[in-house]
């Protein structure tokens, strides 16, 4: 199993236009440490009674309008604390920039990104990855592959900290999908081989973002924040062709 420090990410959307350079697994990301993640997910589905179904069998019934659509909403809360921050805006690998930030700096840096727009690549946060445990892979059965990280042989047995590991995301298993559906998952449920590899993650825009520096906590400063599972089809244009 790759050797993941780092669990959760956020992703800035130059990442996607930085072909070929070789970047790291930090390159255009940024760690947070949480302490805990809220997930949400609210299904837009409108329920209406059924007039006189109550006279004709006894019993009222009810409908329901599926939309076929729901809001899915992450919170994040944690401490910010220094790190190193590698910076790269395409070319050779040779560009990238790495420095080491102060929870301070930091901090500042995640406002001034929320507060951005997503033309300006090198700022807008556009991808939230949550790396978490797997048994199964994308047809339900136990992962046992070989590859070039070695053998993986997962049971039901095999403990949490052994398995290997899988970005949180909202798509179903090959397995549940119907074959006249659209729903890409050929990749989304294939486990994190190499720490340079690309990774699914969550799509779209950190919608609040707060951060406390009480003198009891420094160096370490408290956040919270609210990433909002979205995609604009303008800014994905953007941020993968420029």
């Amino acid at each position: 199993m790759v050797d993941a420090t780092n669990r959760v990410m956020i992703e800035l959307s130059r990442r996607a236009s930085v072909k070929g350079a070789g970047h790291s697994i930090g390159t255009n990301r940024i760690s947070l440490m949480c302490e805990s993640i809220g997930i949400s997910t609210s299904k837009n589905a409108f329920p209406f009674d059924i007039p006189f179904s109550g006279v004709i069998s006894g019993e009222s019934a009810s409908m329901v309008m599926d939309l076929g659509s729901a809001r899915k909403e992450i919170t994040l809360t944690g401490k910010i604390y220094e790190q190193e921050i590698t910076k790269h805006r395409g070319g050779d690998e040779t560009e990238a920039v790495t420095v080491k930030l102060t929870s301070y700096e930091i901090a500042q840096m995640l406002h001034s990104y929320v507060d951005s727009s997503f033309v300006h690549e090198d700022q807008n946060i556009s991808k939230l990855i949550i790396l978490i445990p797997s048994r199964a892979d994308n047809n339900y059965e136990y992962r046992n592959t070989t590859d070039e990280t070695g053998h993986i042989n997962v049971t039901p047995d095999t403990p949490l900290e052994d398995l290997p590991l899988i970005p949180f995301h909202f798509a179903n298993r090959s397995y549940d999908v119907t074959s006249w559906s659209f729903g890409h998952t050929k990749k989304t449920f294939d486990y994190f081989k190499n720490t340079d590899d690309e990774i699914q993650g969550i799509r779209g825009f950190v919608s609040s973002f707060s951060t406390d520096i009480a003198g009891a906590e420094t160096p370490h400063i408290g956040f919270n924040m609210t990433f909002i599972q979205s995609t604009t089809l303008v800014s994905d244009l953007i941020n993968t062709t420029f």
